[in-house]
């Protein structure tokens, strides 16, 4: 089975190599969404990249939502609906039917199917995460080199107050990170702010030739095989960033500001002397610990028909 092709002028990525995992899930390319236009899935991102980022005018917000992250995707909306960021949103998901309920229940965002993505719970460091993330990286390549600034996200995740403009007003670096409580030298490799420069580009390239040889050494193996922590896309990260990799400028961002997992563990009054712009929902492993936990906190909100709980939404967000 070939798991990894080499590049045609068809599906060159810069240099590196197309992943092609006939483990995933196949998906048809007849889709009705609105996206889906002529040619291959890396194509109807690509389209819809420069659509809603304007010709790159504007800021990209992009992440990964394959079927077992829906629910994670709409209660994200649900928090974010009344700050003004809808319109620049790219959902790509690994089904056409997510792709749709998506589209349906949220016109103002864009969701685009693509193939190769896996379908249900992956864990991290299991060889279905890491596959997911080898698919992650060579879309990102390819919309950096449309020169549209990126600012990667994922859906587990609180947003109290909009951090758009304050990732933005980062200037004179190349990429924006958050760094990983406890872990100052490593990077959360969902959380990014990418600006298409030249060292970005180039150190982006070298994260997708390291993680498509990870997906040649594990191609034969079964998804929830566990790979060692050692060898992720988050620890590639890290090195090419704080090795200043093609000359690459970065910023690191507070925890206080952009905080993570631990910041559910902090005692109440550590925890009322931060205002954060979010919380990533991490430091938890399985999707229904992390549902469980926001549930606890009032951080998810979604009703169990799937529609919006606007008092809990205010009662964390507030006017914007």
């Amino acid at each position: 089975m070939d798991y990894l092709q080499p590049s045609t002028n068809k599906d060159k990525i810069h240099g590196t190599y197309s992943f092609v995992n006939d483990k995933m899930k196949k998906i048809s390319r007849s889709s009705k969404n609105a996206e889906n236009v002529e040619g291959n899935g890396d194509n109807r991102v690509i389209t819809a990249a420069m659509r809603v980022s304007k010709g790159g005018q504007r800021t990209l917000l992009v992440t990964l939502v394959n079927d077992a992250f829906l629910p994670f995707a709409f209660s994200w909306l649900c928090n974010t609906q009344s700050m003004g960021v809808h319109n620049q949103v790219l959902l790509i998901t690994g089904d056409n039917e997510s792709a749709k309920k998506i589209q349906e229940k949220w016109p103002e965002v864009t969701a685009v199917q693509l193939e190769g993505v896996h379908s249900g719970h992956q864990e991290y460091s299991h060889v279905g995460y890491v596959e997911l993330m080898v698919r992650r990286s060579e879309f990102i390549l390819e919309i950096l080199a449309k020169n549209i600034p990126i600012f990667l996200f994922e859906v587990d995740c609180l947003w109290i107050r909009n951090p758009l403009k304050n990732l933005e007003s980062y200037r004179g670096v190349d990429i924006v990170a958050n760094a990983v409580s406890d872990k100052p030298k490593v990077i959360a490799g969902g959380f990014l702010y990418i600006h298409p420069t030249g060292a970005s580009k180039q150190m982006w390239r070298t994260l997708t030739k390291r993680l498509t040889n990870l997906g040649k050494k594990i191609k034969n193996s079964p998804d929830t095989m566990i790979i060692s922590e050692m060898e992720n896309d988050q620890v590639y990260l890290s090195q090419l960033i704080f090795s200043k990799q093609s000359g690459l400028r970065y910023k690191i961002l507070p925890t206080a500001d952009y905080a993570d997992g631990k910041w559910y563990t902090l005692s109440k009054e550590r925890r009322n002397k931060l205002n954060p712009y979010l919380i990533n929902n991490n430091w938890v492993r399985g999707n229904s610990a992390k549902i469980k936990r926001a549930k606890k906190w009032g951080h998810w909100f979604l009703k169990d028909t799937d529609i919006c709980d606007r008092k809990r939404v205010q009662k964390i967000v507030g006017p914007q």
